[in-house]
């Protein structure tokens, strides 16, 4: 049976995995949110393992206005190694975000409100970690027509430099905090492809 999704171990070579992680570990314009998921009340309250907590985010693309920020230009040939190691090929982007994470006080089994990245069924979302951290991504069984009730977990990724998962975006998922380690930094892309390819049931 098919999650729906992928991992690769090693999406960037070594020294870009490098460059990227010490670009977003000291760049400036980093924005404050109170929330990791922005779905406000929207979950599921009897999951008691739940703990949603504030992020940093800095846009990088967005659709509407293309290139977001300086940084931009840096961490663009991602999307040439995504076509390269998956057969996925990118036909635009949607947004590409960072998110920047810290402990708050929650344990390992805690996760912030699951939530989908995009409600069009052709959209492809990308979590990319820039540093070795812990703080588990989470995907649920449920996609968004499914609603967020009585999910059950299918993946936890535990974030690894360089590496990534690829998921459609209408699938719930969410990120957790990190508890031992001091940031967990990530890439989140929302992109179309041409082909599905091994995203297809």
């Amino acid at each position: 049976m098919s999650f729906n999704h992928i991992v690769v171990d090693k999406l960037v070579p070594d020294g870009y995995a490098d460059l990227i992680e010490g670009i977003l570990l000291n760049m400036e314009g980093w924005c404050y949110n109170k929330s990791a998921s922005a779905v406000d009340d929207a979950y599921d309250k009897e999951d008691l393992n739940i703990v949603d907590s504030p992020q940093f985010t800095h846009v990088l693309f967005d659709h509407e206005i293309g290139p977001a920020s300086e940084v931009w230009q840096h961490i663009s040939p991602i999307v040439w190694f995504v076509e390269e190691k998956t057969g996925l090929k990118v036909s635009s982007i949607f947004r590409v975000k960072a998110n920047l994470t810290y402990p708050t006080g929650t344990n390992e089994n805690n996760y912030n409100p699951p939530h989908i990245d995009h409600g069009d069924p052709n959209k492809i979302s990308m979590v990319y970690y820039v540093n070795d951290s812990d703080g588990d991504t989470r995907i649920f069984d449920n996609f968004v027509e499914q609603d967020f009730y009585k999910m059950k977990m299918i993946v936890s990724n535990k974030p690894k430099k360089g590496s990534a998962i690829i998921f459609p975006s209408t699938r719930f998922h969410c990120s957790s905090n990190p508890v031992k380690n001091e940031t967990r930094i990530v890439l989140n892309f929302v992109f179309d492809v041409e082909d599905r390819g091994p995203l297809s049931e």
